[in-house]
């Protein structure tokens, strides 16, 4: 019962003109963010928009997350010219990261890096383990599930990969998630805690002064 009230509950904040705001601007984020994309092999891509979908999950949950991926997916199409065909299926790992990520942070109390020392800064990670491994899980959990298996599927669905080769290109992307892991759950990291922080002192204040 508690996985579908999540939902509800992030359906619910779809009501709140902040909560469209918000995501609004993030989507735009993440469509600018797009536009960042590494792309070290023809099939492998290596991108950043993850953190604004990251933070729309963050605040207002797996709905909110989901259809802000349905938007940022179709407008990251339109404005790339890119020339092969837009695929739903594509749009669908989309939408599931969203929701995982959703699922994973709502409500999330971002740990707050101490930039100090180096020292202090693992200390840091080290005394929030428990919020640290929920980014771990999440960020995993995407690695897994949509980079690893329903993109590389989809691709032989929609005839990029060979059926034969398939068992290689899901090792080759096993790879480059496990080596991309840690360095997407640092930045989530690095960019949690301000988009948090930025979020409820915007609020507070506007909050402060009705």
């Amino acid at each position: 019962m508690a996985f579908f009230t999540c939902f509800k509950k992030s359906a619910l904040e779809l009501k709140s003109v902040k909560c469209l705001a918000v995501t609004a601007m993030l989507i735009a984020l993440a469509c600018v963010l797009k536009s960042l994309t590494i792309q070290p092999m023809p099939t492998l891509k290596i991108g950043f928009s993850f953190l604004a979908i990251a933070s729309i999950g963050m605040l207002y949950g797996p709905t909110v997350g989901a259809l802000a991926c349905v938007a940022t997916d179709v407008i990251g199409y339109l404005v790339s010219n890119q020339s092969y065909a837009f695929s739903p299926l594509f749009t669908l790992v989309e939408v599931t990261g969203g929701v995982i990520y959703g699922l994973f942070l709502y409500n999330f109390n971002p740990i707050k890096p101490d930039f100090t020392s180096a020292k202090k800064f693992f200390e840091g990670l080290g005394s929030n383990l428990p919020a640290l491994l929920r980014l771990f899980a999440a960020k995993f959990t995407i690695n897994l599930v949509c980079n690893v298996f329903m993109n590389t599927l989809f691709m032989a669905v929609m005839g990029y990969y060979a059926t034969e080769t398939l068992g290689v290109h899901i090792w080759e992307r096993v790879i480059k998630n496990a080596v991309m892991l840690p360095i997407e759950v640092l930045l989530l990291i690095l960019t949690m805690f301000p988009i948090k922080a930025a979020y409820r002192a915007v609020f507070k204040n506007k909050q402060a002064n009705v």
